[in-house]
């Protein structure tokens, strides 16, 4: 009976006093995590530069500010650059660069991020691909005009020319039209062979975070679930406030106080323990999950897959649904080549044949892809912050061109987080890290080579639903924090399981028997609380 007293302290005590000190955590934790799982909510949403911390802010073309350069002009002064903040325009090699966004280009942070930048010489033909859709500019009219998709205002991610067609690349599907200067895009799904998929555990602990692994109604039950923790957040703190505001009161009042916050204090201890018990199952797998989606737990699940006969999710009529994260086009074989969630694969357009997966001797990092193209025809440029490698297809082997990591270290990223590469006129390369901004090919930043201008830095803005990201998986805390901000997520995960399994243990320990000392046993506790 002792052990199982000190048992129940004990327990008491990691539900009541870790629970009290991280309140803000799960407080913060549940509403940013029921607003992330609806983006379409807050795309035209954006936070201030004021409201952001300074470690965000762009500085010398980071943070995919910079995603890429495209030289449009008759000679190598005029150039493009494209990125997280829309398009800018130099003539003069880069110095200085204006706002190239008039017409219909959108203004909103999140929809005018420009994923990918085409231009074609004959017929004269420049393309936008952005977060809203695609955009073509009507040189006659100096305007950025939006072009007809079968999808409204769906993300573009690239855009691919093959022999004859355009094709655009979202995460879903592709768009494909004839190259001339009238653009009709038609959407196609191809198929792909199914023998030995696997679902890597990454993408299974993401869907089971935010419920997607059973579709909208698996999301709206996590919502559920994150306005009941809300809920166990506040009610645990006037349980925890109420004896104390009640001896205020009752001194104060003479020996008596107010029988409505008895009724408060009532209403919230009861609902705390039922609601708290009924979304138990559910706030653990969030809990859970949410632990090895952060550095350093991510580490044990990054190579980590699934047999897809085993994936419990509500199985999709398209199958590259959500897949999608970049593609590039081999000449040489003529096929499209994507870089997916589930590996890389490739397949013709012109053959009625489906998508077979490919293997690569190339480590692509857990975010994807930042850099896939044809550098010519057999060599393929692979890039992502696991670092940056040049792969020959027919011979099969890869060159490391920087900072590139063994594959035996999954988890681990390169020391220059690899967002682009840019080739300039005169051959000379720089590469785009994450936070450097521009470099050299040895991950040395540079500073002089393409000029920042001081418009992005002060009419700067975050998109809502980033900055919600960026808040919930505890990267906003890095200025604060230094390097330990990587803790926050994983320490926090394990003590929220620590207090809800006490909580579930306390529920039963006290739960009513069905003998009357048992019931007169249990209401005393209650009025101890």
């Amino acid at each position: 009976m002792r052990k199982e007293n000190k048992l129940y302290k004990t327990s008491r005590w990691v539900h009541k006093y870790p629970g009290l000190l991280l309140l803000l955590f799960f407080i913060w934790m549940s509403i940013s995590g029921v607003l992330l799982n609806h983006p379409e909510m807050l795309k035209n949403l954006s936070v201030p530069q004021w409201f952001v911390p300074e470690h965000y802010h762009p500085d010398n073309w980071n943070r995919r500010t910079l995603k890429g350069i495209v030289y449009s002009g008759e000679g190598r002064d005029t150039l493009i650059a494209y990125g997280n903040q829309g398009i800018y325009r130099s003539t003069d090699k880069g110095m200085q660069f204006s706002s190239f966004m008039a017409g219909e280009f959108p203004t909103a942070a999140w929809k005018k991020r420009t994923n990918h930048l085409f231009f074609n010489k004959q017929p004269q033909l420049l393309l936008s691909a952005t977060n809203d859709g695609l955009l073509t500019y009507d040189f006659e009219h100096s305007a950025w005009q939006k072009v007809t998709l079968p999808d409204r205002s769906v993300p573009i991610l690239k855009i691919i020319r093959t022999e004859d067609r355009l094709v655009l690349i979202a995460k879903s599907c592709f768009y494909v039209s004839r190259l001339d200067t009238n653009l009709t895009f038609t959407k196609h799904i191809p198929s792909r062979t199914t023998e030995d998929e696997h679902v890597s555990l990454i993408q299974v602990f993401l869907e089971l975070h935010d419920g997607s692994i059973w579709g909208f109604p698996g999301k709206l039950l996590w919502d559920a679930a994150g306005v009941v923790l809300l809920f166990l957040c506040i009610s645990a703190f006037y349980i925890w406030y109420y004896p104390k505001k009640w001896k205020w009161q009752y001194k104060k009042n003479n020996g008596t106080a107010p029988p409505g916050d008895k009724k408060s204090r009532h209403f919230f201890f009861r609902y705390h323990k039922t609601l708290g018990w009924y979304a138990a199952v559910l706030l653990v797998i969030i809990f859970f999950t949410g632990t090895f989606l952060r550095p350093p737990l991510m580490i044990i699940i990054a190579e980590g897959k699934l047999p897809e006969k085993y994936y419990p999710a509500i199985q999709d009529s398209n199958p590259w649904k959500n897949k999608i994260r970049n593609a590039l086009y081999d000449s040489v074989n003529k096929q499209i080549v994507l870089d997916c969630t589930d590996g890389i694969w490739t397949g013709s357009l012109t053959e009625n044949k489906p998508f077979r997966k490919k293997s690569l001797p190339v480590r692509i990092f857990a975010m994807g892809a930042t850099v896939f193209e044809e550098e010519k025809p057999g060599t393929w440029l692979i890039g992502s912050f696991g670092g940056l490698e040049r792969f020959n297809v027919k011979e099969k082997n890869i060159t490391p061109v920087l900072q590139s990591k063994s594959p035996v270290k999954p988890g681990r990223p390169a020391s220059t987080l690899v967002n682009g590469r840019i080739i300039a006129p005169d051959s000379t390369e720089y590469i785009l890290g994450h936070y450097k901004g521009i470099c050299d090919t040895e991950g040395n930043r540079i500073s002089n080579a393409f000029i920042m201008p001081e418009q992005i830095k002060k009419q700067y803005r975050m998109p809502f639903w980033n900055f919600l990201f960026e808040l919930h998986n505890g990267r906003i805390f890095k200025g604060a924090l230094g390097s330990f901000y990587i803790l926050v997520i994983p320490a926090g995960g394990i003590v929220g399981l620590l207090i809800l399994l006490s909580g579930i243990f306390d529920y039963w320990f006290i739960k009513p028997k069905s003998t009357p000392s048992a019931l007169h046993l249990n209401r005393s506790r209650r009025g101890t609380l």
